[in-house]
């Protein structure tokens, strides 16, 4: 029987099916193991047309997790202004962010940045991509916190405490949804909402 004849993509989309593939496999094993080879496997390439698009698999690997962190960021302004008149509002946004992506990518884009954190010597550049991630992450919260509290929607909380609790929260949703092998991710961020919602009602 002869081969199928191997489709031919433009040069953006064939990137775009590396940056998918890449980080489907640091999704379920730990990057530090996956090779130049296992991905071009995985896209049905070869070694050099990897080593065409990205100078390494370091490269790779920082323009995945940067692509990754720009479409949650991306979808959660999209949602915002159905949130607005939400008892949490931009918060809610952002959980509804979580939610909708969990089963495509936010699981997967949470142990890439488990992984790099436990390594002894650490990529700065994806360091900072994580950073500015959670960063972003924490203005927003304390940003709606803290006007919710000035127009006296919230009742008084330590906003940066709360915050980082919310953050840490989310964060452990997702790795418990792997280690407990219980996937119930937007069930439990419903709950997260529930939690916060009680914290905050005057």
């Amino acid at each position: 029987m002869a081969k199928a004849a191997r489709q031919r993509l433009d040069p953006n989309q064939r990137i775009e099916l590396i940056l998918d593939a890449t980080l489907g496999l640091v999704g379920t094993s730990h990057f530090s193991v996956v090779t130049m080879r296992d991905i071009a496997l995985a896209c049905d390439v070869n070694v050099a047309l990897l080593y065409h698009y990205f100078s390494s698999k370091d490269h790779l690997v920082r323009l995945v997790l940067a692509r990754a962190l720009g479409q949650v960021t991306d979808d959660y302004e999209a949602r915002r202004g159905a949130h607005g008149q939400d008892f949490l509002g931009d918060i809610s946004a952002w959980f509804s962010t979580h939610a909708a992506m969990a089963p495509s990518m936010m699981s997967r884009m949470v142990k890439l940045m488990s992984d790099q954190a436990a390594l002894p010597v650490r990529d700065p550049e994806l360091d900072a991509l994580v950073m500015g991630f959670y960063q972003f992450e924490r203005d927003l919260i304390v940003h709606t916190l803290e006007q919710g509290m000035a127009i006296g929607r919230y009742k008084r909380v330590e906003s940066e405490k709360l915050a980082r609790f919310v953050g840490l929260h989310l964060d452990g949703i997702f790795h418990g949804a792997e280690s407990r092998g219980q996937i119930r991710i937007a069930d439990d961020i419903a709950d997260l909402r529930e939690m916060l919602e009680a914290q905050l009602r005057p």
